[in-house]
């Protein structure tokens, strides 16, 4: 057995360095912030990586697993653009969040559970004229999206809700609404209907209840973002999942202390817009049975989409100079 020898000091030679300070001047580690070339490598090969699994999932129990299907569903805004080309020689639209949900696609499972909380979104227009407007058909989910209408068919949803004959309300395919608890108009749209429109129990009034029988919470949506206006009037395709709605509180002030200005604008809002939907929306649904629809005031969001932008610079570049687009430049 070795037994344990006393420490001996160690005795530092001529020009060396004592090892307490040599190990304070050791530096410490290195943190630097990732670069704009390293956070665009990571996002390029971000999809190459193999995703995280779970092989255990199967063994959880059926309730826990419905859940957890359950919370994947995400809310989404379909925003209707028209498309680019004439279907039957008909206008078409299409939603911007057009591509199924990912749960549609995990296993059978989630498709059925999927399939109980989605209904299918497709409209052809009658066969009598060619005056219909035709919508791509796309899931959604009842309880959590949104349907915000504007550009062309806010407009042709708007002339719908003051139209009195019965006869073209048939023709003109309203069913196609059906199944949506949450509307959300353009703050422009909104204020068109009730300049158009008359006192609440008074023609014309916009008839939400034949065109949303479903509907639960209309929004008014406020966009007031200039880039969202530019491809708001050029129709542009705004991205797949490109839109969303951020509630914002009704314009009020209890405390008094706003300026005359703004409070004016707030007065105006609620005169103009809100007070009267809120009518036409009570005169509507006080007979039913699920109660009057809510109503919220909402921001639009728009993600970056430079493909909108450079379309609309170049064709308004065009219409500048008076050139018309020829070959491939006509796509744009």
């Amino acid at each position: 057995m070795v037994k344990n020898k006393a420490l001996i000091p160690i005795q530092q030679e001529a020009g060396t360095v004592p090892v307490d300070s040599q190990s304070s001047s050791i530096p410490p580690s290195i943190f630097f912030k990732p670069s704009n070339l390293l956070k665009a490598s990571e996002s390029i090969t971000r999809p190459f990586r193999k995703p995280a699994s779970f092989p255990q999932f199967n063994r959880l129990p059926m309730e826990l697993r419905f859940q957890i299907w359950e919370a994947a569903m995400k809310p989404r805004v379909h925003e209707l653009h028209p498309c680019s080309k004439l279907y039957n020689e008909r206008m078409t639209f299409r939603s911007n969040s057009s591509l199924t949900p990912s749960i549609f696609h995990v296993c059978s499972e989630s498709r059925n559970i999927a399939l109980q909380h989605h209904e299918l979104m497709d409209y052809a227009p009658p066969d009598r004229g060619r005056t219909g407007k035709g919508i791509l058909r796309f899931y959604f989910n009842p309880q959590l999206d949104t349907l915000l209408l504007n550009s062309l068919m806010g407009l042709f949803v708007m002339f719908m809700l003051l139209e009195d004959e019965e006869e073209f309300l048939g023709l003109t395919g309203l069913g196609v609404m059906k199944g949506w608890q949450r509307v959300a108009f353009d703050a422009e749209r909104a204020q068109l209907i009730t300049l158009l429109s008359g006192y609440a129990g008074h023609a014309p009034q916009p008839r939400f209840k034949a065109v949303f029988p479903a509907l639960k919470e209309l929004i008014i949506a406020f966009d007031c973002n200039s880039k969202g206006k530019t491809r708001f009037r050029t129709s542009v395709w705004p991205g797949e999942n490109g839109t969303s709605l951020h509630t914002i509180p009704f314009p009020t002030d209890p405390s008094g202390n706003e300026q005359p200005a703004l409070s004016h604008a707030r007065q105006t809002i609620m005169d103009v817009m809100i007070d009267p939907m809120q009518r036409y929306l009570e005169n509507e649904f006080k007979a039913d049975k699920t109660g009057v629809p809510s109503m919220v005031i909402a921001k639009v969001k728009r993600k970056p989409f430079l493909r909108g932008d450079l379309r609309y610079a170049f064709r308004k570049s065009c219409a500048v100079v008076g050139l018309k687009p020829r070959w491939v430049f006509r796509r744009l």
